[in-house]
């Protein structure tokens, strides 16, 4: 719930970089933007909890098309890069004086997208016959993303061109000065950026939703400090519940 919020508010920057010359990131901003996100998320599962459902699908079929956008503009648009070099060659662009030690910290950013799986145990006891559609529900998931994951790596590997020119982009994000190389348009570059940021957003409010249910799972067993105050639940009927009774 940190991480998501922070990757949104790179986002954002970038795309301020992107479409403003002269614009610098500073972390105070940052920190803002992750302040905002973070309220933007808990007033979804509030104020518009009846209506995320739908919004829910609507995400689902932007992250499908959103997939099938970036992989077509970089394949028709992008440079191509050397295969052998791709899948071979290693540098140390961080300057870790180690090439094992670069490539385990630059783990990190990809491992936090595959933890998302679990993310549906905490939210077993509002489905109907979890036991059957919590672990498929975990699979599809993981097959699907992992595999558009995977896909989308190899894509963006392929088209990288000038690693160099790629790492100092003013925008921060190295994938944003990817996407503009390649389309050679602001507003495209945009548009694209807009894309992730949107669905990282939504991440943002997925995070809450099961980080809430884990939070009252434990205070409802008594394990967190104020578990009593934290284990009831406001219904939309204005009626307060006692749901550790």
């Amino acid at each position: 719930m940190a991480s998501t919020p922070y990757a949104i508010a790179q986002q954002l920057q970038g795309l301020i970089a992107l479409n403003v010359p002269g614009y610098t990131i500073k972390g105070w901003q940052s920190t803002l933007f992750c302040i905002a996100t973070a309220l933007f998320a808990v007033i979804w599962n509030t104020v518009f909890i009846r209506i995320l459902p739908l919004v829910e699908g609507i995400v689902v079929v932007l992250h499908i098309f959103g997939f099938i956008v970036f992989v077509v503009v970089l394949w028709v648009l992008g440079p191509r890069s050397d295969p052998k070099v791709v899948f071979t060659e290693f540098q140390d662009n961080g300057g870790w004086g180690s090439i094992g030690l670069s490539c385990l910290v630059g783990l990190t950013g990809p491992v936090i997208t595959l933890l998302g799986a679990d993310s549906v145990c905490h939210l077993s006891e509002e489905l109907k016959d979890a036991s059957w559609a919590l672990p498929r529900s975990m699979i599809a998931s993981a097959i699907l993303n992992y595999s558009l994951g995977f896909i989308m790596t190899i894509t963006v590997m392929s088209t990288l061109g000038d690693v160099g020119e790629i790492l100092a982009t003013p925008t921060g994000q190295p994938y944003i000065q990817v996407i503009f190389n390649a389309t050679q348009s602001r507003k495209g570059t945009s548009i694209m950026t807009a894309i992730v940021a949107t669905l990282l957003l939504f991440a943002a409010v997925n995070l809450a939703t099961t980080v809430s249910r884990q939070l009252f799972a434990f205070a409802r067993d008594r394990g967190l400090p104020g578990s009593k105050w934290l284990s009831r639940v406001r219904y939309p009927t204005a009626k307060f519940w006692n749901m550790s009774d």
